[in-house]
């Protein structure tokens, strides 16, 4: 492979230069890492431009990008302005770049230095620049928390997005605070009063979505949002910041409250009184865990267990209330080990014709793949055709970049696609034999298991059943609208 791309990405003492009016910094920098590609005739095939700030690789969205590339062996290098600017993070998140360009032998080129990670030397460098670059992160990190903490300490709000019941206001240069939206204000008092009246977040949950008194950002209230409203001291008017330095910090906020402390205080002692016990040596006896789901919402149905030892299944989202029925554990087992049997003889009755469709399939994808493989190798050739056309000054930088954008994601397209197709061709179902042996396996197993067996019975056959029930039961009517789909493997 004999591409190569560039990484771009700022770092703090970039955007303080541009507030001094130094110029656009990514822009300089990729000026500066085409001329050098330009003078050691590299082909660049993709820039990638870190745009959003971040200190860990799972916030930098292009950097997850490069190195999921360069794991795929799509690079022989990358130039970089710098070593630094790869990964200053904590030891995980250098130790993964430092991975992924060993394993894959990716160069990494700057403009004073190429680092060959199959040169011992070069990879005790690159590591020992890394090292230097975490120790200054740590101390520049060191003293921003120390920041926070100060400003938290002095009242100022400086999380990212306001908590319901409040917006974001800097009323002065340096001071952020919240300032109390009084609709959402209402629903916070509602909660409070009903919770310190007795009711639980899921009674409230369903109290505010009757009145149509909606969150932010979901369709509906549940349980645990309510929950983490109601412990939230934030709307006794405090600030709560956690450090690792000085642990948690509780100060006076400059915002004003939505409740009294002393509100906030009793909910705390209501919590702490009916807060679950968990049972030591507890085991879950819900063997039907990854794979029923409701078919209203796609959630996971959970299991509730019953005094008198019958166990049901149900859906706990709200918006599944009156819609979604409940049934018995036993039911369902019934309906699902009838399906098994049905699934056999299905396999019995279709072997061949089963065999011969996966057969053709394979078949076809054979095709297919040697078509996409014959227009990758021409791509190919078009991409060194666009190298001589560079060194022979044929293409201006510009040009080659935009000629080999096109091809790139061409080349991608292709690769995606047939990615696609090996996806397909390894999720392919067990074979017929292997079906009906595994089958019949789980009907003679199936009632004497533990839960957990059973759970590795039903996933050795099935992906995934989907519940519907609408209708309740009851003396009058005895015939159930229980319907389960069932994806077999």
């Amino acid at each position: 492979m004999n591409a190569y791309c560039i990484y771009l990405r700022k770092s703090r003492a970039d955007a303080e230069a541009e507030a001094r009016g130094e110029g656009e910094t990514l822009a300089r920098h990729e000026h500066t890492l085409l001329d050098l590609a330009k003078r050691q005739n590299l082909t660049i095939t993709c820039i990638y431009r870190e745009i959003v700030s971040g200190d860990s690789i799972a916030a930098r969205p292009q950097m997850q990008q490069m190195l999921q590339d360069i794991t795929d062996g799509k690079y022989a290098g990358v130039l970089v302005m710098e070593i630094e600017r790869l990964a200053r993070g904590d030891t995980i998140d250098q130790g993964v770049v430092a991975q992924a360009f060993r394993e894959s032998g990716t160069k990494i080129l700057t403009p004073i230095k190429t680092y060959d990670p199959n040169n011992e030397f070069d990879e005790e460098y690159f590591e020992f620049s890394l090292f230097m670059s975490r120790r200054e992160y740590k101390t520049i990190k060191r003293r921003m928390q120390a920041g926070r903490a100060a400003s938290v300490k002095e009242g100022n709000y400086i999380g990212t997005n306001p908590p319901y019941g409040y917006r974001k206001v800097q009323p002065e240069p340096k001071v952020k605070t919240l300032e109390i939206v009084p609709e959402e204000a209402e629903a916070i008092r509602m909660m409070f009063e009903m919770y310190l009246s007795g009711d639980g977040a899921r009674a409230i949950a369903a109290r505010l979505n009757q009145l149509q008194i909606l969150p932010r950002k979901a369709a509906m209230w549940e349980p645990v949002s309510v929950r983490k409203i109601l412990h939230n001291p934030i709307y006794a008017g405090k600030i709560e910041w956690h450090t690792k330095k000085d642990g948690t910090i509780l100060a006076d906020g400059r915002h004003p409250a939505i409740i009294s402390w002393e509100q906030y205080q009793q909910s705390i002692e209501r919590r702490k009184q009916t807060a679950p016990q968990v049972p030591t040596g507890y085991t879950t006896q819900n063997y039907y865990h990854g794979i029923l789901f409701c078919a209203n919402c796609g959630h996971q149905m959970k299991r509730r267990p019953a005094a008198n030892g019958t166990a049901h299944m149900l859906c706990r989202r709200n918006e599944c209330r009156g819609k979604v029925v409940s049934s018995t554990v036993k039911k369902i087992d019934e309906a699902v080990l009838e399906a098994i049997r049905y699934r056999m003889q299905e396999l019995m009755l279709c072997k061949d014709t089963i065999r011969q469709d996966e057969t053709h399939k394979k078949e076809t994808a054979k095709r297919q793949r040697a078509k996409i493989e014959k227009a990758l190798e021409k791509l190919q050739h078009q991409k060194e055709k666009l190298h001589t056309l560079l060194e022979t000054d044929v293409y201006t930088v510009e040009v080659f970049l935009e000629r080999s954008k096109i091809i790139q994601q061409q080349i991608e397209a292709l690769e995606a696609e047939l990615g696609a197709i090996q996806h397909e061709a390894e999720a392919q179902g067990l074979s017929p034999e292997q079906s009906l042996l595994w089958l019949q396996y789980v009907l003679d197993n199936f009632l004497g298991a533990t839960p957990e067996q059973k759970n590795q019975m039903l996933r050795k056959v099935i992906r995934r059943i989907e519940y519907r029930k609408t209708q309740r039961m009851c003396y009058r009517k005895q015939d159930s609208d229980l319907s389960l789909h069932i994806d077999f493997l």
